[in-house]
C-alpha cells in the first residue's frame, strides 16, 4: 500500500492553521560550497522544533472518538515524541512517550512541557518499540508510530507539496533518513506532482538501516547504531517505508559523523540556524560532495533544531 496524493493533500488541509510556514531560504554560501543552487527548508523552525508535528498531528486528528478517549503512545528519541505530545495536548488527548534511557534533556523537557507521560524504553529503537507495543496492549493506548503508518507518511509528505508550490523549477530534493517516514511522504508527493524531480536520501555512516535495506533488497536490521545524530537512529525501516523508498527515491548516500558535526557548526555560523545533527545530515551530503549532482536547483531539508546545547557548544569549540 502506498500513500496517495489525495491523502497528502488531505493531510495538508488537516494541518492548516496548525503548523508554521517554513519558507525556503536561499544560501549563497552553501550554493558555492556544493556547486549547486541550494535552498534550505528550515523545519527546525517548525512548531516543536522539527517536521514531526506534521505526521503526528495528522494521525491523531484522524482517530475516532473512541480511540481518542483511550489515549496514544509513541516511541521516540525526542522529536516524534514532542510532535505527538503537542498534537495530543492540542486535541485534548492524553499521550505517553517511550524514550531512550538517556534522552537529550531538551527533548525530554519539551515532551513533559506538552503534558505527556514519559516511560523508559531502553537504549535502541527496537527496545523502545517493544515497550510501546506492550503499553498498547496492556493499557489500550493507540500507537502513533514514527514512520510505519500511512497518515504519518501523508503528514510528512506535505513538505513535498510546499516545496513544489514555492519552487516549481526544483531539480533535486535531499532528505535525511531514519525509519523512512519523512522521505516516503516527501518523495511520493514530489514524484506524483513532478515526476522529473530527483530525490536523494541521506544516512549517516553510524546508522545505515535504509542504505543497507536497499542494498539487501528488504527491510534490514543493522547490528549496531552509533551516531551523533540521535534523530536518525532507527535500526530497521518498516515494510511501508522501505517500499516507498524503493519506489520513489532515486539514490541513497552516506555522510560521516564528522561531516554532520561540521555542518551543524556551518549552519550556525553561516545561516544563523540552530540545527541538531540529524537535521544537518542532508546539507552535509551536499557541501561535502557526497552526491554527483552539479549546477542544479536543490532543496535541502533541515529537519530539526532540538540540539543538546552542551553538544552544540562542544562542536562549535572544536570546529571554529
Amino acid at each position: 500500500m502506498f500513500v496517495t496524493l489525495d491523502q497528502i493533500r488531505q493531510a495538508q488541509a488537516n494541518l492548516a492553521g496548525v503548523i508554521l510556514p517554513t519558507p525556503l531560504q536561499y544560501s549563497r554560501t552553501f550554493s558555492e560550497w556544493s556547486g549547486n543552487t541550494v535552498y534550505l527548508k528550515p523545519e527546525n523552525l517548525q512548531k516543536t522544533g522539527s517536521f514531526k508535528i506534521r505526521g503526528a498531528y495528522n494521525k491523531i486528528a484522524m482517530l475516532s472518538d473512541e480511540e481518542k478517549k483511550r489515549g496514544v503512545v509513541a516511541f521516540s528519541a525526542g522529536n516524534h515524541g514532542a510532535g505527538t505530545a503537542y498534537a495530543a495536548q492540542s486535541l485534548g488527548i492524553q499521550a505517553t512517550v517511550v524514550m531512550p534511557t538517556h534522552p537529550v534533556p531538551s527533548k525530554r523537557n519539551a515532551i513533559i512541557h506538552y503534558g505527556a507521560k514519559i516511560v523508559d524504553g531502553g537504549s535502541t529503537s527496537i527496545t523502545m518499540h517493544d515497550k510501546a507495543k506492550e503499553l498498547e496492549q496492556t493499557e489500550g493506548l493507540v500507537m502513533i508510530h514514527p514512520f510505519e503508518d500511512i497518515p504519518i507518511i501523508a503528514g510528512q509528505g506535505t513538505i513535498g507539496l510546499e516545496i513544489v508550490a514555492e519552487l516549481p523549477e526544483v531539480d533535486t530534493v535531499v532528505v535525511p533518513v531514519s525509519g523512512g517516514g519523512l522521505i516516503s511522504g516527501v518523495a511520493a508527493a514530489l514524484k506524483e506532482v513532478k515526476p522529473a524531480v530527483r530525490v536523494i536520501g541521506v544516512n549517516t555512516e553510524g546508522a545505515m538501516a535504509m542504505y543497507e535495506s536497499l542494498r539487501h533488497g528488504y527491510p534490514f536490521e543493522v547490528e549496531k547504531v552509533d551516531t551523533i545524530a540521535d534523530g536518525l537512529m532507527a535500526k530497521k525501516p518498516g515494510e511501508l517505508t522501505f517500499a516507498h523508498t524503493r519506489k520513489y527515491v532515486d539514490e541513497m548516500v552516506l555522510v560521516s559523523e564528522e561531516e554532520i558535526a561540521k555542518t551543524v557548526v556551518s549552519l550556525a555560523e553561516r545561516a544563523k540556524l540552530v540545527v541538531e545533527p540529524s537535521g544537518a545530515a542532508a546539507l552535509a551530503a551536499m557541501i561535502h560532495r557526497r552526491t554527483q549532482i552539479s549546477g542544479e536547483k536543490v532543496v535541502v531539508l533541515v529537519t530539526g533544531g532540538n540540539v543538546n546545547m552542551s553538544l552544540l557548544a562542544t562542536l562549535i569549540e572544536k570546529y571554529t
